[in-house]
């Protein structure tokens, strides 16, 4: 039977390894280059953040509470995103890169304990653009994202 979780994951591990991928292909004097309001080492940073607080919002909205950084939605997360700027501040690709693993990793493996059930349960929680904020949200938000920057950076200095 189709397990709507498994396939998620899978879309999670795919965009997860594609966007290592194109980190690691980033020329070294990229890294740290401009690339919009952020730099390659910005997204680094931002995705050691969101793998840890998509890990606590999930775990919120299976107790039934709105995660701690939707007050920052409306805001597009501006405020969370600064933080994580100064949270991470390593100018190091392969640091970073080691840290957005070991978070991906706890966080999939946290992700793998929740219930087929609990995926899409709707527990009264509303995400800030309306619809119901549930773990299956919160996964496919942090899929597109992955795929969203990596895209940023093989247009910005891939040229693919």
């Amino acid at each position: 039977m189709f397990d709507p979780r498994d396939k998620q994951l899978a879309d999670l591990q795919t965009a997860y390894a594609d966007f290592m991928n194109t980190l690691q292909e980033l020329p070294a004097d990229s890294f740290l280059a401009p690339l919009g309001d952020w730099t390659p080492r910005d997204i680094a940073a931002h995705f050691i953040g969101w793998n840890r607080i998509t890990l606590a919002g999930c775990s919120a909205l299976r107790e039934g509470a709105e995660p701690f950084y939707f007050y920052d939605g409306t805001n597009d997360y501006r405020k969370v995103n600064e933080k994580f700027f100064m949270q991470f501040p390593s100018v190091s690709r392969d640091e970073l890169m080691n840290a957005i693993s070991s978070t991906y990793d706890v966080l999939v493996h946290y992700l793998r304990s929740i219930s087929e059930g609990e995926w899409e349960l709707d527990t009264g929680i509303v995400h800030y653009r309306g619809s119901p904020a549930t773990i299956a949200r919160c996964v496919d938000s942090l899929v597109r994202d992955y795929g969203k920057h990596r895209q940023e950076i093989v247009e910005g200095f891939l040229g693919k």
